[in-house]
């Protein structure tokens, strides 16, 4: 988190989770990331499956803890071609995964998941390619053991620091738009859709250059 947000998130509830979402992924909802996790208290489930049901994005619990949470927020769309890429499908498969469908993937690495949250089983690296993460810094990550890294942030960097580094700074630049846009009294569903416009025009012209 940004320090010039720090004092404006001391204002609000913290238990929001409109502010949790700004907070935990706004990169997503800006639309420069292809998910995020989320986590929340369970009691705020319902709440947030009636925010994000009219909006473009789409959400899996992945750890249905007692008292908190772990939720995969996503663009599925955006997810499901990234994860049929060609080097992810390859990696996927490595991974013991008869599919590269989402549909077919997130039953499985949810129990995964669950296994090593509550036996300390084998982390489920593929976590990082469900975040949209670069192939080459989960790879990087598996074969450092999470070291000799070049730069930390969002993830752990393995390739192309620089280029990371400027994109990291940018996910911090929507966390503070977002942030600020809540603070200001814009619902978070307003926000969403709002971002989802702008990426839809983006979109469009591209198509129209081309």
């Amino acid at each position: 988190m940004s320090f010039d947000i720090v004092d404006i998130v001391k204002g609000m509830d913290n238990t929001s989770v409109s502010l949790q979402l700004a907070l935990q992924c706004a990169p997503v909802i800006a639309g420069i990331k292809i998910s995020n996790l989320l986590t929340i208290n369970t009691k705020k489930l319902r709440e947030l499956s009636k925010i994000l049901k009219k909006t473009n994005l789409s959400f899996r619990v992945i750890y249905p803890g007692r008292e908190r949470l772990v939720i995969l927020v996503y663009k599925e769309e955006e997810l499901r071609k990234y994860l049929e890429s060609e080097s992810v499908k390859t990696f996927i498969s490595e991974l013991g995964y008869k599919t590269s469908d989402i549909s077919g993937i997130l039953p499985v690495f949810v129990r995964r998941y669950i296994r090593y949250m509550e036996l300390r089983q084998d982390f489920p690296h593929e976590l990082g390619l469900l975040l949209g993460y670069p192939i080459e810094d989960v790879e990087g990550f598996i074969r450092h053991n999470g070291k000799n890294y070049l730069h930390s942030g969002y993830w752990k960097v393995y390739k192309d620091a620089e280029a990371k580094i400027k994109l990291f700074k940018n996910y911090e630049k929507v966390q503070t738009e977002i942030v600020r846009m809540l603070y200001e009294g814009i619902d978070i569903m307003g926000i969403i859709a709002y971002y989802s416009d702008i990426s839809h025009a983006l979109y469009s012209e591209c198509m129209i250059c081309a």
